[in-house]
């Protein structure tokens, strides 16, 4: 899946949650990239534009598989998407961000601290559609178990 025409083959708890990440994303980068970067000259319209690009791929890929079968979460998808700013902030020499054990740990490739950490960094639309997603799929897993006899 890439562009808004196939995400409609999506569930619909999952096509919402795509379209609020999608909506958020470009403001949301601009200002981290600008924090970031602080006086430092970035092309930031070409890392939207494709991080957008690669955010879309990955995204509608992890949302279009059964849940079943989601071995990360959106917000890891996210977070891997960051390769090209990072790569932006670094050719522009940009200093790594000071991160602690556990954020090195958890996220390895995220030397600038881009994140994100949570759904409401992006948005409040985006955090209300991450929760309901995800109570939408922790239902869907759970029914499904029920239906199994795995859970009483």
């Amino acid at each position: 899946m890439g562009k808004d025409a196939d995400i409609s083959e999506l569930d619909p708890y999952a096509e919402a949650l795509f379209r609020a990440i999608m909506s958020a994303l470009p403001q949301w980068l601009s200002q981290r990239l600008a924090q970031i970067a602080g006086e430092q000259e970035l092309p930031i319209d070409d890392v939207i534009r494709q991080t957008s690009e690669l955010v879309s791929q990955q995204l509608s890929a992890l949302l279009g598989t059964d849940v079943d079968e989601q071995r990360e979460n959106p917000l890891h998808v996210l977070r891997s998407c960051m390769s090209v700013a990072t790569h932006a902030l670094a050719t522009a020499g940009v200093p790594q961000a000071q991160r602690d054990e556990f954020e090195q740990r958890a996220m390895p490739n995220d030397l600038f601290a881009i994140g994100p950490l949570t759904w409401r960094d992006l948005s409040e639309d985006v955090h209300e559609a991450g929760i309901t997603w995800g109570a939408w799929k922790a239902a869907t897993v759970l029914t499904r178990r029920r239906a199994e006899g795995k859970v009483m």
